[in-house]
C-alpha cells in the first residue's frame, strides 16, 4: 500500500536534484555574495579531484549530470550504483577538459585576439543586461500605494481586493510600466552620450569596398568597426555568399547597429557602476571563459592535425573494422527457467519430436515468443546482445545451440540467416567524414593522455567520492524508511530534501 507513495515521492526527489541548478538562479541579488562564500568554503570537502590547480568537486559532476536531464536525456535515480557509475564518467570528462583548460593556458591560447573578442563580447552582454535588470528596471517595481491607487481609481470597486486581484493588478501596472520603459529607454540611455552613425560606410552600396576596420559608428570617444557588427548584419540564409551574405535593407542595417550602441553604452555604464564585481557576473565569466578556452584549443589542436590522404588512408586501413557494415545473424531464441528444461527441449528438437521455433511459442518464458516463434530479427556483431554474442557469432546457420546461460535464463538460439560484413571504402563520402572524425577524437584522446601522464598531476580522492555517493545512498534509505512507517506522508521529507540540497556537505 505504501509503494506508490515511495515511487511518487523519489520521482519529487529527482525532480528536485534536476531543477536545484535552476532554483539557484532565482536567488535575489544580495543573496549571491553569501551563497558564494558557503560554496568556496565547502570546497573542500566537496572536491573529489584536482587536474594541476583546477578542483573538480561533487556539486559541478551533479550540475553535469541535472543538465543532461534537462536537455531530455534520462538520468539513473539518485544513489543507485548507475547514477554513480554515470557519475565516474562525468569525472573523467571533467577532468580531460580541466587538461585541456591547462595546456590551453600554458600555451597562452587565453591571448588569441578571437578569443579575447570573443570573452569581451560576451562579458558586455552580461553588464549591459545587468545594468538594464538591476538599475534602469529599477523603477518597474509597483508599491503597495500603487496596487490600492490603481484598486480605487481605475476599477470598480465592486469585486474584493483579493490576493488573486492584487496580483492581477500589479502585474497590469507592472506592464505598463515596461511599456513606458522601453519606448523611453534609447533617450534616457543617450542622455548626454554623442551618437554618430557613418550611414556611407553602414550601406549595403559599400559591401565590396569596406574593410573590417572601417569605423560604422561612434558615441563620444569610442568606436564600433564593421568587424564587431557584421555577424548582426548577416542574413537568415547562411549558405550565401558574396554581398548577398549580408542583409540588403540599409534601415534594418541602422536599427541592428543602434541595438549594438545601447548595448554598448549599457555596457559602459554598467562596468562604471561596478558590476563587473557582480557575484553573478563574475561567475557566468568564469564559466565562460573557462568553457570558451577549451574549445578555442580544442579547434587549433585539430585544425593543426589535418591529415594527409596518406595518414587517412592508412588510419582507414588500421581500423577497418570500425568503418565496415558489421555482420548481422538473424537468430531464434527460446529462454526457459533453468538447466534441465533447455536439455529436456533440446533433446526433443534433436529426435525430432518439436522444433526450436515451436517449443519458443510453447514454452519460452520470453511472453514475445508465443507471437514470434522466438524470432528475435537480425542483430549486428557489436551490438548488445545480452552476453550472447560469443556464441551467437560462431553458431553454424540451422544448427541448435546446447543450453547457454545469461542473467534472463537459458537459452537455446539458433542462426535463421546471416549477412557477411561489407567493408566500406574512403571513396564514399559519408565513410571519408565517419574516418575524418574518428582520427581526430583518437589523436585528441592521445594528446590528452600525454597531458595526464606527462605535464599536469591529477589527483581523484576516492574517499571524498565515496562518501559523497554514501551520503546520497543513505538520503534516500532513510526517505525510503520514513515512507515505510504508519503515519500518512506528510510535507516533511519534501522539506528536508529542499533542504538537503540547498545545504553544502561541509555543514551537513
Amino acid at each position: 500500500m505504501q509503494q506508490p507513495r515511495v515511487q511518487k515521492l523519489i520521482t519529487v526527489v529527482f525532480l528536485f536534484f534536476t531543477l536545484s541548478l535552476a532554483a539557484c538562479s532565482d536567488e535575489k541579488p544580495e543573496d549571491k555574495p553569501a551563497q558564494v562564500a558557503k560554496e568556496k568554503a565547502a570546497e573542500a570537502v566537496d572536491t573529489v579531484a584536482r587536474v594541476g590547480d583546477e578542483a573538480i568537486t561533487f556539486g559541478e559532476l551533479n550540475s553535469m549530470l541535472n543538465s543532461s536531464a534537462m536537455l531530455g536525456l534520462s538520468i539513473p535515480a539518485l544513489g543507485t550504483p548507475e547514477r554513480n557509475r554515470m557519475m565516474l564518467t562525468l569525472l573523467e570528462k571533467a577532468i580531460n577538459a580541466n587538461l585541456v583548460y591547462l595546456d590551453a593556458k600554458k600555451k597562452r591560447v587565453d591571448r588569441l585576439n578571437a578569443y579575447v573578442e570573443d570573452v569581451n563580447s560576451f562579458e558586455d552582454a552580461i553588464i549591459a543586461s545587468l545594468y538594464k535588470t538591476r538599475i534602469m528596471l529599477g523603477e518597474t517595481r509597483v508599491s503597495e500605494i500603487e496596487v490600492l491607487h490603481y484598486y480605487n481609481t481605475r476599477t470598480s470597486q465592486e469585486a474584493e481586493l483579493t490576493e488573486d486581484t492584487r496580483l492581477a493588478l500589479e502585474a497590469m501596472i507592472r506592464k505598463t510600466k515596461m511599456d513606458e520603459f522601453e519606448a523611453t529607454l534609447r533617450d534616457r540611455l543617450r542622455e548626454n552620450v554623442e551618437v554618430v552613425i557613418n550611414e556611407q560606410v553602414l550601406s549595403s552600396d559599400y559591401d565590396e569596398r569596406r574593410s573590417d576596420a572601417d569605423v560604422v559608428a561612434t558615441y563620444d570617444s569610442h568606436r564600433i568597426t564593421w568587424s564587431q557588427v557584421k555577424e548582426l548584419m548577416q542574413n537568415a540564409n547562411g549558405n550565401a555568399s558574396g554581398t548577398s551574405f549580408y542583409i540588403s535593407n540599409n534601415e534594418e542595417r541602422i536599427t541592428r547597429l543602434q541595438q549594438r550602441i545601447d548595448n554598448a553604452i549599457m555596457a559602459l555604464k554598467g562596468r562604471a557602476a561596478g558590476l563587473e564585481n557582480d557575484p553573478s557576473f563574475i561567475s557566468r565569466s568564469e564559466e565562460y571563459r573557462k568553457a570558451r578556452l577549451i574549445n578555442e584549443h580544442r579547434n587549433g589542436l585539430i585544425h593543426s592535425w589535418n591529415p594527409s590522404e596518406d595518414e587517412l588512408g592508412a588510419y582507414f586501413a588500421d581500423n577497418l573494422d570500425r568503418f565496415s557494415v558489421p555482420e548481422a545473424r538473424r537468430v531464434q531464441m527460446l529462454i526457459v527457467n533453468t538447466r534441465e528444461e533447455a536439455e529436456t527441449i533440446k533433446a526433443q528438437i534433436d529426435r525430432g519430436e518439436t522444433t526450436l521455433g515451436q517449443a519458443a511459442q510453447q514454452l519460452s518464458i520470453d511472453p514475445g515468443a508465443k507471437y514470434t516463434q522466438g524470432d528475435m530479427g537480425w542483430i549486428s556483431k557489436g551490438a548488445e546482445s545480452g552476453g550472447l554474442e560469443g556464441l551467437i557469432f560462431k553458431l553454424e546457420p540451422e544448427t541448435v545451440s546446447d543450453p547457454v546461460e545469461s542473467h534472463a535464463g537459458w537459452h537455446l538460439l539458433k542462426v535463421l540467416a546471416v549477412v557477411e560484413a561489407k567493408p566500406e571504402s574512403l571513396d564514399n563520402p559519408q565513410t571519408r567524414e565517419r574516418a575524418f572524425r574518428a582520427y581526430m577524437q583518437d589523436r585528441l584522446n592521445d594528446y590528452v593522455v600525454d597531458l595526464r601522464k606527462n605535464h599536469f598531476e591529477v589527483i581523484v580522492y576516492n574517499d571524498e567520492l565515496q562518501r559523497q555517493f554514501q551520503r546520497e545512498a543513505d538520503f534516500i534509505a532513510e526517505i525510503n524508511r520514513k515512507e515505510q512507517q504508519e503515519d500518512p506522508v506528510s510535507a516533511q521529507p519534501i522539506e528536508e530534501l529542499q533542504k538537503f540540497i540547498s545545504t553544502p556537505s561541509a555543514d551537513r
